[in-house]
C-alpha cells in the first residue's frame, strides 16, 4: 500500500501524539543532546536566543515537581523533563559587558519575541525527540508554580518559565488524536466566521461524538463554576439545557468540568505581581523611553 504522506518527515507530524507513559530507560546522552542541538538551531528573531532551557533529570527533583509542585505523574516517570525559560539575564550580562543599550526585561516586545522564540525551539526538540523514536508531552501547567519554579531552578531574574516537555521512550505508541483541518482553521484574506452548525458538526467530529453523563456529581460542579464566573441565571439556563440533551457535551466538560471556567478566569493580578517579582516591569505598563518614538 502506498504511504498516504509525501515524505517520512510529514508522516512524522500528521502521526505525533503526547506521550504519558514511559519506560524505564534512560536517554542515552549523544541522543539526548543532538535532539536539544535541534531545537537550538530553531528559528530565533534576530538571531538572539532568548532563552534557556533547565534539564532536569534528578529523581529528587522530578519527585518535587510531583509531589510539590502538583505537575502530572508521568513527570515523574519522564527520564528527562526540560524547561524552557524566556532568558534575559545571559543578553543583559552580554550586552552590558559590550556596552550596549539593552532594555528586554522593561520591553512587552521584547517580551512578546522571546516568548514565540521559546516555544518555536521547544516544538523542535519536540519533533526532533519523535524522529529518534522517543515520546514527549508538553506540560503547561507551569502557570500554576511560576514562583516555585524559580526557587526550584535558582532562575535569577529576568528568566521566566514558559513549558515543561517531558521526554523518554514510550510504552506504546501515543494515540494520534483528531484535529479540526484547513476548512476549520484556516482563512482566505479575512476572518470569516463558519456557520454555527457546520463549526457544531465539525467538533463533533473532532471528538467522536462522545458525551458524558448528566450526573448529580457533573451537573453540581458545572453550576458552581457557571454561578460563579456569570451568576445564577446563566448557570440555571446552562444547567437546564444539560438536563434537556441528557448529556454533558465535550464543551461543557472541558470548561466546566476540566479546565474550569472560573478557576481559569481568577489570577491574572497574581501574573502581573509574578511577572514584576521575576524582573519584568513593563507589565505596570510603563513606557520607559524618554523619547517618544
Amino acid at each position: 500500500m502506498q504511504n498516504k504522506y509525501s515524505n517520512e518527515t510529514m508522516e512524522l507530524l500528521y502521526e505525533r501524539g503526547s506521550c504519558r507513559q514511559f519506560l524505564d530507560k534512560d536517554i542515552p546522552d549523544e541522543v539526548l543532546d543532538e535532539v536539544i542541538g535541534a531545537g537550538l538551531h530553531a528559528a530565533t528573531g534576530g538571531n538572539l536566543q532568548p532563552y534557556t532551557i533547565i534539564k532536569i533529570s534528578e529523581a529528587k527533583n522530578k519527585e518535587k515537581l510531583v509531589k510539590e509542585l502538583e505537575m502530572q505523574s508521568f513527570v515523574q516517570q519522564a527520564p528527562v523533563n526540560l524547561l524552557f525559560c524566556i532568558d534575559f539575564n545571559y543578553i543583559g550580562r552580554w550586552a552590558k559587558a559590550s556596552h550596549a543599550p539593552y532594555v528586554a526585561t522593561k520591553s512587552s516586545k521584547h517580551f512578546w519575541i522571546a516568548f514565540q522564540d521559546t516555544i518555536i525551539a521547544a516544538q523542535n526538540i519536540c519533533t526532533a525527540a519523535d524522529s529518534v523514536g522517543l515520546g514527549s508531552v508538553y506540560v503547561g501547567t507551569v502557570e500554576s508554580c511560576f514562583m516555585e519554579l524559580k526557587e526550584m531552578c535558582n532562575l535569577p531574574d529576568g528568566v521566566f518559565p514558559v513549558v515543561l516537555l517531558s521526554l523518554g521512550y514510550p510504552v506504546k505508541k501515543p494515540i494520534v488524536k483528531n484535529k479540526l483541518g484547513i476548512n476549520a482553521l484556516v482563512h482566505n484574506e479575512q476572518y470569516k466566521d463558519l456557520q454555527i452548525d457546520e463549526l457544531m458538526k465539525l467538533q463533533d467530529e473532532k471528538y467522536d461524538h462522545k458525551q458524558f453523563p448528566a450526573s448529580e456529581g457533573n451537573i453540581k460542579q458545572i453550576y458552581e463554576v457557571a454561578e460563579e464566573l456569570s451568576g445564577k441565571e446563566y448557570a440555571d439556563d446552562m444547567i437546564e439545557f444539560i438536563k434537556s440533551s441528557g448529556h454533558v457535551n465535550m464543551a461543557q466538560r472541558y470548561f466546566g468540568l476540566h479546565y474550569l471556567a472560573n478557576w481559569m478566569a481568577a489570577g491574572n493580578s497574581r501574573f502581573i505581581e509574578v511577572l514584576k517579582a521575576s524582573g519584568f516591569p513593563w507589565i505596570d505598563g510603563t513606557d520607559f523611553p524618554k523619547k517618544k518614538f
